[in-house]
């Protein structure tokens, strides 16, 4: 019988074995909230700010352009905000969209 197909990629998606190597010691032993200014925070503060450095290298850009989100409504909220106060600066008043 063969394997079935995994469509729902928009629900949860494997990770790459090299992102899973990389994110086990945080979710094993180094978790900490990283606005908090316990050890485990500071250290967790501390990653996040590799890993913010890390993507901006890829990408040209500087770290304090990078913005982590935790879900995917979070980022579209994020981009929905900054569209809408990038057009304001510019003159316009409002920002059209569609659910479709």
């Amino acid at each position: 019988m063969a394997s079935p197909i995994y469509l729902d990629y928009n629900a949860t998606t494997p990770i790459d074995p090299r992102l899973l190597e990389a994110m086990l010691p945080w979710l094993g032993e180094g978790y900490g909230n990283p606005s908090s200014d316990h050890v485990y925070g500071r250290a967790a503060k501390s990653a996040v700010a590799a890993a913010r450095e890390q993507v901006a290298a890829l990408i040209g850009a500087r770290p304090d352009e990078i913005v982590f989100t935790g879900c995917a409504t979070e980022a579209n909220n994020l981009a929905l905000l900054g569209a809408t106060r990038a057009l304001r600066e510019g003159g316009r008043r409002g920002l059209l969209y569609s659910a479709v």
